[in-house]
C-alpha cells in the first residue's frame, strides 16, 4: 500500500528586534520577536504557509519567551517618570512657598537647594535653580491651583516628600508663621492627603495640626 503523509506545522521567524524590561533578568534586554506561522507539510516538508498562528517576545539573554505586553512594561522607566514629575512639583511648590511672603532670601534659596539636592539625589545646577526660580515668579496660579493639576501623577510617596519640602522652605527662617501653616495645611487638602495622615507628618516636622471640621 501507499501512504500519502500529509500535515500541518507552525515554525516560529524572527519578524523585529529591539529593547525591552525582561522580567526574568530584571533589566533592560535585547528582544526578537517571532511570528509563527502554520505550514502544510507533505512528507514531514513544509510546502507553504497556510496562516499566521500569533507572536511571541523572546529575550536574547535568557531566552524567556513573552506576550507582546511585555513590551509595554517597563519599571524602570515608570520610575524614572514619577522621579521626574515630583521632583518638578516638588521644586515649584518649595518656590511658590518661599514667594508667598512676596520676596525670597538667600536662606530659602540654600534651603530650596538642599531640600531639591535630596530629593534627586544628585548636585543641584545654580542654573536650574535660577530658571525654576524664573518659572515660579511667571506661573500666576495659587499652590494648590498648581498641584491640584499635577498631584494625580504623584503617588503617596512623591505627594510626602513635596509636601516635606514646602515644610522645609516655611522652617527656612526658623519660624513657621500661622499664615505658612495654613498654606500647609491648604497643601495638605490639595495633594489628597487624609488629615491624619497629613497631621502624622505636621507632628514629626513641628506644625500645627489640621483641626477637623465640625460634621
Amino acid at each position: 500500500m501507499f501512504f500519502i503523509v500529509w500535515g500541518f506545522k507552525g515554525r516560529p521567524s524572527e519578524t523585529a528586534v529591539g529593547r525591552f524590561y525582561c522580567p526574568d533578568c530584571g533589566d533592560h534586554r535585547n528582544y526578537r520577536k517571532m511570528t509563527v506561522k502554520r505550514w502544510f507539510t507533505l512528507y514531514w516538508i513544509p510546502l507553504f504557509q497556510t496562516s499566521t498562528l500569533g507572536d511571541y517576545i523572546e529575550c536574547k539573554t535568557c531566552k524567556a519567551t513573552y506576550s507582546e505586553q511585555v513590551l509595554n512594561f517597563d519599571p524602570i522607566t515608570s520610575q524614572q517618570k514619577f522621579e521626574a514629575a515630583f521632583a518638578v512639583a516638588a521644586k515649584r511648590v518649595m518656590f511658590k512657598m518661599a514667594l508667598a511672603d512676596g520676596d525670597i532670601d538667600a536662606a530659602e534659596v540654600a534651603q530650596i537647594a538642599q531640600a531639591f539636592g535630596n530629593i534627586v539625589k544628585r548636585g543641584v545646577d545654580p542654573a536650574d535653580i535660577e530658571a525654576e526660580l524664573e518659572a515660579a515668579h511667571e506661573d500666576t496660579r495659587s499652590i494648590t491651583d498648581y498641584l491640584a493639576e499635577v498631584s494625580a501623577g504623584l503617588n503617596d510617596t512623591g505627594k510626602e516628600l513635596v509636601l516635606r519640602s514646602a515644610i522645609a522652605v516655611a522652617k527656612a527662617d526658623g519660624v513657621v508663621d500661622p499664615s505658612e501653616e495654613i498654606e500647609l495645611h491648604a497643601l495638605a487638602v490639595a495633594l489628597d492627603f487624609p488629615t491624619a495622615y497629613a497631621n502624622g507628618v505636621f507632628a514629626e516636622e513641628g506644625i500645627a495640626m489640621i483641626k477637623r471640621r465640625a460634621a
